[in-house]
């Protein structure tokens, strides 16, 4: 069998089952060689056909296999299999899609219903629906939810924008009355589940949800943005999705206490952002979680369930606290054990370094942590002195990349020690394993500089340390030759002492897309 024929085999077992043809024709093994690409070789109707009896994701990548087969998966339906309809043009950024319809608003409902039912009931794989809120009836709405899972569709997304203003206009008068009429009704909802046999991913933004108190579905991922429900819908909804693989979970603003529980083995990512109103994060029943991201202000309490467990763990708050609220997040902390990338804020750092002494015990590493991202919101004294103290709490024997970013105001926070307080002293233990070091928005400011000198001192085997310096941090400073800043951070670093003499020390204005962390900032902006 030639190279492309155990591609083909190894990807998708099950095309040769599917691969006959109306006309009788079949694939076999023994017709792939080296030399001839007969897979590439078949007539297009033959390639539709069996594309058609695959589920999208086969059908996607089947694109590996040549280039005759890339992208031809869109095609696989007389009609375009996804659609993108939208009431306006400024809308959200979404994957390249087959057809797509962007329509003034008080057409926008008249317009929708003439491209679906000129399309047909025909299979779609990804439909993206988005208007703004108060431009489309339920009755109209729950029309469309039924086309679409008539239609079988296997990726729906159903954005609900805040609402625009209407500008006032005697030539619009009758427009705007439209717009009034749709805006005074309720705002639309969404009734979970989905009746499409095969929806698999599935977001909602801006909308009301309700659900069963029974179902079953096959949905693997799940984005709630701005959504309106319950504790209890929420509970309904995960315990109805037995093969949910991802759950995201942001800005909702009514959602108090966030329970996942019965959702299964399969669910291995959670994602929680910015629910000012929760106060309780309880995940139970879900022994496959990997990956738990968590962005806002501090809860009350959390509960994950074999915590321990989890690999990959992302905490941060979302805004300056005045005071650390009472939370138990800190004895959920030293569960994580076996976590492998770890995201920390400066207030995260802060609950570690306050609270983390007295509940935590006198022996603690994280034997399994590789990457680590400290994300500073503020630098002064006391925000070094948290990092110093997290690293004396927590050994991490095997820790080789590094990433902080350091906050981006121009003040210097330092500040001169009056009261002769002690400052925390630097750990003593090595960092052996180090060999990636990035820090952005340094600005050579003192407490800046301390914590360059203690990794400089403390990695024996650091290959490359990167600062990203933006020139303007600079130029009040070097105001008359605001080129020098680059000279000035040569001069500065030529004066700190590295353990490892073969690191390599790289400046940059401006950031290097080639290394970057496992949470980057384009995950969290939806």
């Amino acid at each position: 069998m030639g190279k492309r024929g155990r591609m083909c085999s190894d990807l998708f077992p099950d095309l040769l089952e599917c691969s006959s043809s109306s006309s009788g024709a079949t694939l076999s093994t023994s017709s792939w060689n080296d030399d001839i690409d007969r897979l590439s070789e078949l007539p297009d109707v033959l390639r539709l056909h069996i594309l058609s009896l695959l589920p999208l994701k086969s059908a996607i990548r089947t694109g590996v296999l040549s280039s005759r087969w890339r992208g031809l998966w869109t095609h696989r339906w007389p009609d375009p299999s996804s659609l993108f309809l939208s009431s306006h043009s400024s809308s959200l950024i979404f994957p390249k899609l087959a057809a797509a319809a962007v329509v003034e608003e008080d057409a926008f409902v008249s317009s929708t219903n003439h491209c679906l039912l000129k399309r047909g009931r025909r299979r779609i794989d990804s439909f993206v629906l988005s208007f703004h809120q108060g431009q489309v009836l339920q009755s109209d709405l729950k029309q469309w939810l039924d086309y679409a899972a008539a239609c079988s569709v296997e990726d729906f997304h159903l954005h609900v924008l805040p609402a625009e203003p209407v500008t006032a206009s005697a030539s619009l008068s009758r427009r705007n009355s439209n717009v009034n009429r749709r805006r005074n009704a309720s705002s639309v909802s969404f009734h979970f589940p989905m009746e499409s046999l095969l929806l698999t991913r599935l977001s909602l933004r801006g909308i009301h949800l309700s659900a069963a108190n029974s179902a079953s579905t096959r949905l693997e991922i799940l984005t709630l943005h701005s959504v309106t429900l319950s504790e209890a819908a929420l509970r309904k909804v995960v315990a109805a999705c037995p093969v949910l693989r991802y759950l995201d979970i942001r800005r909702c603003k009514e959602l108090r206490r966030i329970q996942i529980s019965a959702s299964g083995p399969h669910l291995r990512s959670l994602t929680v952002v910015d629910c000012p109103k929760a106060t309780e994060l309880v995940v139970t029943s879900a022994p496959g979680l990997r990956s738990f991201r968590f962005c806002g202000t501090f809860l009350s309490k959390y509960s994950i369930e074999n915590a321990k467990r989890l690999e990959e763990v992302y905490f941060t708050s979302a805004g300056p606290n005045l005071s650390l609220p009472n939370s138990n997040w800190v004895t959920c902390f030293e569960q994580l054990a076996n976590v492998t990338v770890h995201t920390l804020c400066s207030h995260a750092l802060q609950y570690i370094a306050v609270r983390g002494a007295g509940t935590i015990g006198p022996t603690r590493s994280l034997y399994q942590l590789e990457e680590l991202q400290l994300l500073m919101l503020m630098m002064s004294d006391s925000n070094l002195n948290d990092v110093f103290a997290f690293l004396k709490l927590y050994q991490c024997p095997v820790l080789e990349r590094l990433f902080v970013e350091f906050p981006t105001c121009t003040l210097d926070q330092h500040v001169v020690n009056y009261m002769e307080i002690a400052d925390e002293e630097p750990p003593r233990e090595y960092l052996d394993k180090l060999k990636t070091i990035k820090i952005r928005n340094y600005k050579g400011h003192y407490n800046e500089m301390r914590l360059v000198q203690f990794l400089l001192a403390k990695a024996t085997n650091l290959s490359s340390l990167i600062i990203i310096a933006p020139r303007e941090n600079f130029e009040k400073e070097y105001s008359k030759d605001p080129s020098d800043w680059l000279r000035s951070l040569h001069m500065q670093f030529s004066l700190f002492q590295k353990v490892s003499e073969s690191a390599q020390i790289c400046f940059s204005e401006c950031d290097i897309d080639g290394i970057q962390p496992t949470h980057s900032e384009a995950f969290f902006k939806f």
